[in-house]
């Protein structure tokens, strides 16, 4: 075997070319391990990682690992699965200073980068180019890109009126429109085609005046069951939600902030084994940059800041939200999703991590760490962010079966931290190195 710190592995482990499979044994010693199932942390425990993925896990000295093995001494570190964003984008360019050419390839691979070097290990995007994150996703399985979270999408997201978030031009493609059952149901038909691997719906139903929103809706979610697609569902309001639940759908990836949730609708979470994802730092960004917004100075948010977006936020942006006449209604709805999140989550309804990294105002990666931050505010405890941003994620995406969790035979898609979240939930920034796939990733 051979030891080495987390440095030199990294010059060894981003060159070339080859697969996962070529890459030699990684065993990451003695470290706290939070495997995102157990209730408890496991410290002094060994990580035997091959062919990029866990091979075995075990107490400290227990594991053999054959020659040429590369070592990770992680004592007094603590290692826990990789982040999993249910709702996300890649490849929006923000920057008023560079040209707009949104979603290429190259876009699309610096932007998940930067959430692979947060923690990221699985994002979900939508994709108007939808053959990009699938050659991308080919490219991270067979070892050609490194260093970039695995994108999973639903190709374009579904609605039954142009959302808010849509109006931006550059977003446009990423929706499509559907006035009727039928269109639903050859949307639902086209994406599927296309490869997505979920459907993503947005509640529009407060820009439509007319009726049929719930037999288009049930369409929809009807379509993407026959072809054995989750649904992810984007509404933030309690009716609404409810109906796309009891239509079939699983997922709820937004913050229910109209009004306290009731507990029929507790219920029918509970019933319906669905997952519940608030997207918190989404929400603040309809209204935070109308006030300081310290964090705008962090330097661990500072490393992937593209240019000319501090001056665009604490400039345009913030005029725009401090004048907002709306203001007041958003602080308040914020505050109604973080009661909602906490009695949702205390009553036992699973919870996973929809942070809307990439749109307007939020940050790849850097949003996915405040969100748990806003996570941890409203009530939940470390433990339960982390399972949150685990197993909970993994779940609502329909890819537990290898990811979400640290066990044997799932891939090593994990994290190396120098703190303990689950002591202090800030220590999730303090990162020591992250695998995917066994491969270690530039920070």
């Amino acid at each position: 075997m051979l030891a080495t710190s987390i440095l030199p592995l990294l010059s060894a482990g981003l060159t070339g070319s080859l697969g996962a499979e070529s890459q030699p044994p990684t065993l990451i010693r003695d470290a706290v391990l939070i495997d995102g199932i157990a209730g408890e942390p496991a410290s002094g425990t060994d990580i035997l990682i091959e062919d990029g993925r866990i091979a075995k896990i075990g107490r400290t000295g227990s594991l053999k690992a054959r020659t040429g093995t590369v070592v990770v001494e992680a004592a007094g570190k603590t290692v826990m699965p990789g982040i999993i964003n249910v709702r996300g984008l890649a490849g929006l360019v923000r920057s008023p200073e560079r040209p707009q050419n949104h979603f290429l390839r190259s876009e699309t691979l610096a932007k998940l980068g930067a959430f692979a070097a947060y923690g990221v290990t699985t994002t979900a995007t939508l994709a108007p180019e939808a053959a990009v994150p699938r050659r991308i996703q080919q490219d991270v399985e067979s070892g050609r890109v490194r260093s970039v979270a695995r994108p999973v999408t639903p190709v374009r997201a579904l609605a039954m009126a142009v959302p808010n978030a849509a109006r931006l031009p550059a977003l446009r493609p990423a929706f499509e429109i559907v006035g009727s059952a039928g269109a639903g149901r050859r949307a639902v038909d086209s994406l599927q085609a296309e490869g997505a691997e979920y459907i993503e719906l947005w509640d529009t139903s407060d820009h439509i005046e007319s009726g049929g929103v719930a037999s288009v809706s049930a369409a929809i979610v009807e379509r993407a069951s026959h072809h054995g697609l989750q649904v992810v569902v984007v509404a933030s309001n309690e009716a609404a939600a409810s109906q796309l639940v009891q239509a079939g759908a699983r997922v709820v990836a937004s913050s229910i902030s109209d009004a306290v949730v009731s507990d029929s609708f507790i219920s029918l979470l509970l019933v319906s084994d669905a997952v519940y994802a608030p997207a918190l730092s989404a929400e603040s960004a309809a209204f935070e940059y109308g006030g300081e917004a310290p964090w705008l100075d962090d330097r661990y948010l500072r490393r992937f800041l593209v240019p000319g977006i501090v001056g665009l936020l604490r400039g345009p942006v913030r005029m725009r939200q401090a004048l907002d006449p709306d203001r007041a209604l958003r602080l308040r709805r914020f505050d109604i999703a973080r009661r909602n999140l906490r009695r949702i989550e205390a009553a036992g309804v699973k919870i996973g991590l929809a942070s809307a990294s990439g749109f307007p105002g939020t940050f790849e990666g850097f949003s996915d760490y405040r969100e748990a931050v806003l996570m941890k505010r409203a009530g939940m405890s470390a433990m339960s962010v982390v399972r949150a941003f685990s197993t909970g994620s993994a779940t609502a995406l329909g890819i537990e079966e290898g990811r979400g969790s640290l066990e044997s035979g799932h891939l090593a898609d994990l994290v190396i931290l120098n703190g303990n979240p689950l002591e202090n939930i800030h220590n999730l920034r303090e990162l020591h190195g992250v695998f995917i796939g066994g491969q270690l990733v530039k920070l």
